[in-house]
């Protein structure tokens, strides 16, 4: 049994916090310059070459997927308090958190979110979709939460995954279609919409009747 040499582990330490710190940079870069940042820009920002930055990245896209992947752990982790300190078993409390929780977090950095949804044109190393991921990831957190409100109140809850994606779905459209906007509304109006729409509704709802029964 080998085990891996000193110098090696401490190169991939050494190279983690580069692209980490070249990450950082480059958001800094987006909040100063805008979505469409150039990649001269962001060298510039970071006191560096774009080789350099190619170098750990590959290419544009694979920066933008690293900035991404940052956004994503912050997003979710601001999310995941939400829906811990929504744990009173109201399904319109709930959504009133998720959605001003999420506006809240778009709208601290207009930019970054921009920039998020204005993803490169695809290569071979890169060609998924990182935005797709949060999403889903939040909306699993939902449809627990929703699982949970229903099982407690003696209702089906095989229901509580549509929900959860669907209410998460339309919170996401409803953000990019505010932060589109100019001039854009105030984000207290555009949550007491959603609540309107969303809040209202599942208050009432009702899981359906079994297929066939």
């Amino acid at each position: 049994m080998t085990t891996a040499d000193g110098r090696d582990t401490r190169w991939e330490q050494h190279r983690q916090d580069r692209r980490r710190e070249l990450v950082s940079h480059a958001l800094r870069a987006i909040r100063v310059h805008g979505a469409r940042v150039g990649m001269d820009e962001i060298a510039a920002r970071a006191g560096t070459s774009k080789t350099v930055i190619y170098r750990h990245f590959g290419d544009r896209a694979g920066l933008y997927d690293a900035v991404v992947e940052s956004v994503h752990a912050y997003i979710h982790a601001g999310l995941t308090r939400t829906l811990q300190d929504s744990a009173d078993g109201d399904l319109g409390h709930l959504i009133h958190d998720l959605a001003d929780a999420y506006l809240a977090l778009v709208e601290r950095d207009p930019q970054i979110y921009r920039f998020v949804l204005e993803r490169p044109v695809a290569t071979a190393d890169h060609p998924g979709d990182p935005a797709g991921s949060l999403p889903s990831l939040i909306g699993d957190h939902v449809g627990q939460a929703i699982a949970a409100h229903l099982t407690a109140t003696g209702r089906d809850a095989s229901c509580a995954g549509t929900w959860g994606h669907g209410i998460v779905g339309f919170v996401r459209a409803a953000a990019d279609r505010w932060m589109a906007g100019d001039p854009r509304a105030p984000r207290g109006q555009v949550v007491a919409e959603i609540d309107a729409l969303l809040a209202g509704a599942l208050a009432d709802a009702r899981p359906p009747a079994p297929l066939g029964a």
